[in-house]
């Protein structure tokens, strides 16, 4: 395996992520996961704002790779396609479905796109709609699926960064070990980035899901960060109709990078596992405060911009509405037969 070759000064974590990953966990990952990683890697100077030419052109040339042409190569497996439609799954599709029914050639931004079939949001838009859109996932192991599944999307193994600038960092990838029967592919969707997300879990989240995590084998992998205009401005994009964040508890810094007078977000789906009650409730002010209405919702927020024609199409279905609560401990949800909420 060669050594990536990076137009960047080494130094703090990513100096010693590049050295584990290159003296230790570099053959280590090629081993276990199978990946290859490319030879040399252009890369810009860390700190570069979104608009930096040379963080689009770095965007346009190396990190960005354009929608497949070849027939879809989804799984039939029927143990995979159920659990690639588990309970959080369902309450999203029962929203996106009725938002856009019928809207064709929107677009899609899908950051923790996993092997763009897993719990995808993005992929009922792109074969019943005809959208496309741009898939971003940091997992190297994972990336190598989704591009083996010839999604109609660009995609990019890559970070979306948490502040206005492009950064370098380590991704935590998380790989199920041998013993363990659970599905394979949520673990992996648990990866997370070193010191910014699921570094230390907050102790209300379930032991059962403590152990989960704990149960992974961990792999440190170099992650590129760029920030989401940054995305845009590569692939000329000024108009987002669903914007689906799975980052594991970096979306919120993540949205609050979007710079709204620039671009037009029409829906979000964030996931909000981890996050405390009173970040959570900020951030809902913060984002009604941005014209934006929160649906019911159960382990994602769910944000519609108020007055766009995709809301005024979801309250038009009579069985729009549905009732989370929890149960015995479990979140449970039903249909609500009701007037549409106020917001």
């Amino acid at each position: 395996m060669q050594t990536r070759v990076l137009k960047m000064r080494c130094s703090g974590l990513w100096c010693l992520a590049m050295t584990l990953t290159t003296l230790t966990v570099g053959s280590l990952m090629m081993r276990n996961y199978n990946v290859e990683e490319p030879t040399s890697v252009d890369w810009v100077m860390e700190g570069l704002p979104a608009s930096h030419p040379e963080v689009v052109q770095a965007l346009s040339s190396t990190f960005l790779l354009p929608p497949s042409t070849l027939p879809y190569n989804l799984s039939t497996d029927p143990e995979y396609l159920a659990s690639s439609q588990g309970h959080t799954w369902k309450l999203i599709h029962h929203y996106i479905s009725k938002l856009f029914a019928g809207e064709r050639g929107g677009f899609f931004v899908e950051a923790g796109a996993l092997d763009g079939q897993q719990l995808s949001n993005t992929l009922w838009l792109e074969q019943e709609l005809d959208w496309t859109g741009l898939l971003i996932e940091p997992n190297p192991y994972s990336f190598h699926h989704l591009q083996h599944k010839h999604r109609k999307a660009w995609t990019s193994n890559s970070c979306i960064s948490t502040n206005q600038f492009t950064r370098k960092s380590v991704l935590v990838a998380l790989k199920l070990r041998p013993e363990y029967i659970n599905n394979p592919w949520y673990i992996k969707g648990a990866s997370y980035e070193f010191g910014v997300t699921f570094g230390d879990l907050p102790a209300n989240m379930s032991e059962h899901f403590h152990y989960y995590i704990n149960s992974g084998d961990e792999t440190y992998v170099p992650a590129y960060c760029f920030p989401l205009y940054s995305y845009l401005l590569a692939l000329n994009v000024t108009t987002i109709d669903v914007l689906s964040l799975d980052t594991q508890g970096s979306e919120i810094d993540i949205v609050k990078t979007i710079p709204w007078e620039m671009i037009t977000v029409r829906v979000l789906v964030i996931e909000i596992v981890g996050v405390n009650s009173s970040k959570g409730v900020n951030f809902t002010d913060y984002m009604k405060a941005k014209g934006y209405i929160l649906l019911p919702f159960f382990q994602d927020y769910i944000f519609v911009r108020k007055g766009d024609p995709a809301y005024t199409r979801l309250i038009s279905h009579p069985d729009w509405q549905v009732i989370v609560e929890k149960v015995n401990g479990v979140f449970m949800y039903s249909k609500l037969y009701a007037e549409p909420l106020s917001n």
